[in-house]
């Protein structure tokens, strides 16, 4: 039912229909969406909020803006629609709602079609304005105006400026009509900002500065860290300015925020309402989860026993004729074939085995209030609000389980393993390091003596070098400088390099580690293992994982792409209209990250945050980070680029199809249902489970030299030196999908170079960008002159935010969850030869293992956070899934390119699927059985509002950098 508001006593209906329109005008209606407002059923009162309407062509002289309608009130309106939401958490009982809002505008004759409104806000409290819609009078479907707003409406008396909304038609600089090119280049101005005061919650204002926000002396000397960007020693990004007074100790340092989550951001760059309540409380939930102690024993439950056997035992007894006592005793039984029994040489020492210590904090349990030494702990690393949410929940002794990581799931040793290690290489967390050792490098190696004169003459090393399949994982240059003064804070480090060789005597593409090489400053320290030398080896293997894990967590993750892509999310905000076709395509890809980078500068960067407490690199790590930044090149972002450099694949155009090779068939069933509405996918979650009955290599009919040759275009232009490289072999797919998507959309806008190099706002933004948010490094940047080149910028953005990023984050819980595969620091060295620690390490290497590990504590906190950073949140939206609002139905050319890139990304996801099913691709699940579904789109799912938390499932590539 239709409800009335500000309508007269007269006749009840809206007071702007209570007089005869004017004939001499026309009239234009408008319906405007507003949401997230528990205040603004007060807001209408009066005449608080005011709507003016601006015309695309006509001009008025005076203001050189369009012509402008009279302003009209909403308490002038009639709501259309109301629809209530639950009540908001901490506010006082006023439901949040949704509210559509029509009214009528009188405009001139000569006005012409709208282009855009200026909204007023003289009220006291903010709200959010979603959408508009304005036509003429009578209405046709080519006369409507779609506004896609999206945004916070401050009070006037708090901004001082009125907000200016454009229509969805999109315009180049020079195309803009001319009744909004004063608006459109004032809108941009405002964004720039200029004042030099702390940021207030309702500025919309973008500029930059340096990360002189990391440190805190005013807490102390130890907490002072050096400014980075802005000099050639520390060179770095520029990250979102807040205008915070600097410190008292140091005029150099920002002062830290009141709390962490009280950090600046511009109001239409903060999360969702709901998304921080929920990254809390899976923080809180995996603290709780891992680091509180299980009760003894724990009253009517049996969580302690595993869920096979649970399942086993249920199937032939009911749960009901079973007490807590018989599971205790099965239990018993099961942890008695479960444990390694001990050898006679130290049975009786009374160590611990240190992986059954580790297995331990994933047990399910019913939890108790925390030791005061863990809380004491955990108080130095988490916010206050976390901590206490954390200590509260202890309390109340619920039941938690666990859900392994992937690495120790299915196969409890599986990494342990050489050739499972060196597939996490090419299928971990950090599948971007790896490069393929040209004999001219592995020369040099040999020449200086660090590899024995022997090595290079196995059979194995010979034949990879013969097939360029020859690979280093390097660690070493960039970390040496720092190692006195990392091993100075109670940690073992050593600078790695390690060399990988691809089996020889297969048609396989599984590599392995077949020489370590561990450096200290002190050259008498140095050594090169190899696997023969049993215990030395497996050591030398944790200290490698340490030094990946820190490498990955600094520059794959952070560096490479949250702290890259922050300038180019400022610049676009100041130099690139809304209007303007390349802030519309890339401005889904831009979604919560600077809230996200914010917060990680308040928690994880920060002086005594979490990566500084859990590295190995410690208070060096930004610095270390700061470094490796000297080596970013924008260029080699892009992921057929990245290959070649790292010799992973070269360059081919075209190539002949080698029926020699391992082939890929399509799977022999459809893994996934996809409806006709694209909209409504059911999930099917034994998507990756193996198949069988699906084998790859045709033993029926073998390949002859009778085969035709066919000639294909590989993914990307370039052909992989190893076809079973997973993050690569996905990666240049999306890549493709990604680059088609962009070219397509470049030539609806552009139609040739000449169109480039005439925008004036591209220009603006690609200068800003290298002299300003990227001003530390000059080299690695294209001439963005040519429509060809700003595909590729554009394709390298896109990439960076959504593939890149989901392959180096959402893994990480499957593997760094188990800090034996990747932990991140080590507290001993490798014990000399004939030592008196080696011996101990071969009387008890359990509890050698153990002293070099992190203390559990330590452990525990790692797993929680990696549980944090991989889970998916409820509001994701993914590569090639429409926004809420679809953003391009103005443009039927657009939209139909669009549909294009969706249809290859479920195209892609079916490649995936269908390789994850070939049991002859071993690095796609390897010894760990862990299929790799990183570049899994899952575009094709649209998951169901829930209150109930999923699974990490380690798939789908969101939109942007949003956890």
């Amino acid at each position: 039912m239709e409800e009335n508001v500000g309508c007269c006593w007269c006749c009840g209906v809206l007071q702007a229909c209570c007089h005869r329109p004017d004939p001499e005008k026309h009239i234009i209606v408008g319906t405007f969406e507003i949401d997230h407002s528990p205040w603004f059923s007060l807001c209408v009162a009066g005449r608080s909020v005011a709507i003016r309407i601006y015309s695309n062509q006509k001009v008025d002289p005076s203001t050189k803006k369009g012509l402008e309608s009279e302003s009209v009130y909403l308490n002038q309106s009639k709501v259309l629609e109301r629809e209530k939401l639950p009540i908001m958490e901490g506010k006082i009982n006023l439901p949040t709602k949704i509210i559509k809002f029509k009214l009528k505008f009188e405009v001139v004759r000569e006005f012409g079609s709208p282009g855009a409104f200026v909204i007023e806000n003289r009220g006291k409290h903010e709200f959010f304005l979603k959408s508009a819609t304005l036509c003429l009078i009578p209405a046709t479907k080519k006369q409507e105006l779609d506004f896609y707003c999206n945004s916070w409406v401050y009070p006037l008396d708090k901004t001082g400026v009125k907000r200016v909304f454009f229509s969805n038609k999109l315009y180049l600089p020079s195309e803009t009509p001319i009744g909004l090119i004063e608006l459109r280049q004032k809108e941009l101005q405002k964004l720039r900002g200029g004042s030099k005061d702390e940021r207030k919650p309702w500025d919309r204002v973008y500029e930059y500065d340096y990360y002189n926000d990391l440190g805190d002396p005013d807490n102390g000397r130890e907490y002072s860290r050096p400014v980075l960007g802005g000099s050639t020693d520390n060179p770095y990004p520029r990250r979102l300015k807040t205008g915070r007074p600097p410190c008292k100790h140091d005029h150099l340092a920002e002062s830290r925020p009141t709390g962490c989550f009280q950090t600046y951001v511009p109001p239409d760059e903060r999360l969702s309402h709901e998304k921080p309540k929920e990254l809390k409380k899976n923080f809180v939930d995996a603290l709780v989860r891992f680091l509180t102690p299980k009760k003894d024993h724990p009253p009517g439950s049996y969580q302690e026993c595993p869920d096979l056997v649970k399942k086993i035992v249920h199937f032939f007894v009911p749960k009901a004729a079973l007490s807590t006592g018989d599971f205790r005793i099965i239990q018993s039984i099961v942890d008695f074939f479960r444990r390694n029994p001990k050898s006679s040489s130290h049975q009786d020492t009374g160590s611990l085995d240190p992986f059954e210590v580790i297995f331990d904090i994933f047990s399910d349990k019913e939890v108790k209030e925390m030791d005061g030494w863990v809380k004491q702990k955990l108080q130095k690393l988490v916010p206050e609000e976390i901590y206490n949410e954390v200590v509260a929940t202890a309390t109340k002794g619920n039941p938690v389980n666990s859900q392994l990581p992937s690495i120790i799931a299915e196969e409890k040793d599986a990494w342990i393993e050489g050739k499972e290690f060196g597939r996490q290489m090419l299928a971990g967390t950090n599948p971007v390091r790896i490069r393929r050792l040209s004999p001219e490098e592995f020369s040099s190696l040999r020449g200086t003596n660090r590899l024995p004169a022997e090595f290079p003459s196995s059979l194995m090393v010979e034949e990879a070098m013969h097939n360029n399949k020859l690979f280093i994982l390097d660690h070493d240059d960039y970390l040496l400088p720092f190692l006195n003064m990392i091993n100075g804070k109670a940690v073992c480090a050593y600078a790695s390099r390690t060399i990988l060789a691809a089996e020889s005597t297969l048609e396989l593409d599984t590599i392995e580690p077949v020489a370590i090489e561990l450096r200290l400053p002190d050259p008498n320290s140095n050594m090169v293992v190899f696997p023969n030398d049993y215990f030395r080896w497996e050591l030398a293997k944790f200290h490698v994982a340490a030094n990946d894990a820190a490498y990955h967590q600094l520059v794959s993750h952070w560096l490479h792409t949250h702290a890259v892509i922050e300038p180019f999310i400022i610049a676009t905000r100041r130099q690139l209209s809304v209007m303007h076709p390349v802030h519309r395509l890339l401005d889904p890809h831009f979604k919560d990250t600077l809230h996200i980078n914010a917060l990680a500068r308040g928690i994880f960067l920060n002086a005594g945050g979490i990566l500084e407490a859990t590295l190995f690199t410690g208070e060096f790590s930004m610095r270390l980070s700061s470094q490796l930044y000297k080596q970013w090149r924008f260029e080699d972002q892009a992921l057929p680029k990245d290959l070649e450099k790292r010799g992973m694949a070269v360059r081919e155009s075209v190539t002949k199809k080698n029926v020699s090779q391992i082939e890929e068939k399509p799977a022999e069933k459809e893994p996934e249902k996809i409806d006709k509405d694209e909209d409504q996918v059911e999930r099917d979650e034994s998507l990756a489970e193996i198949d069988e009955n699906v084998v790859e290599l045709d033993d029926i009919n073998p390949a002859t030299d009778k085969t035709p040759d066919k000639r294909v275009t590989p993914p990307a232009g370039v052909k992989l030196i190893l076809e079973d490289y997973p993050y690569a072999k996905d990666g240049t797919e999306i890549w493709d999908a990604i680059e088609k998507w962009v070219r397509e959309y470049c030539k609806i806008f552009y139609s040739s170079d000449k169109a480039v190099k005439q925008d004036e706002e591209i220009k603006e933004w690609w200068s800003e960008i290298r002299e300003v948010g990227h001003g530390d490094q000059k080299e690695g940047w294209y001439d963005l002159t040519t429509s060809e080149n700003l595909v590729k910028a554009l394709t390298t953005l896109i990439w960076i935010t959504s593939g890149l990023h989901a392959a180096v984050n959402f893994g990480q819980y499957a593997y760094a969850g188990w800090p034996p595969t990747r932990p991140m620091l080590l507290r001993k060295f490798i014990p000399k030869p004939n030592s008196q620690e080696e011996i101990e390490l071969k009387m008890d290497p359990g509890k050698f293992i153990s002293q070099m590990l992190p203390e559990k504590f330590q452990m525990a906190f790692v797993i929680a956070v990696m549980d944090l950073l991989s889970r998916h949140t409820s509001d994701e939206v993914y590569l090639g899934q429409r926004p809420p609002k679809n953003r391009w139905e103005e443009r039927e050319d657009v939209n139909e390119k669009f549909q294009d890139f969706r249809e290859t990304l479920k195209e892609i996801e079916k490649n995936i699927i269908g390789r994850n099913k070939e049991y002859n691709l071993m690095n796609r699940w390897g010894y760990a059985k862990i299929p790799y579904k990183l570049l899994y789109p899952d575009t094709s799912t649209k998951r169901a509002p829930t209150q109930e938390k999923m699974d990490i499932n380690g798939r789908g590539i969101p939109n942007s950098i949003s956890i």
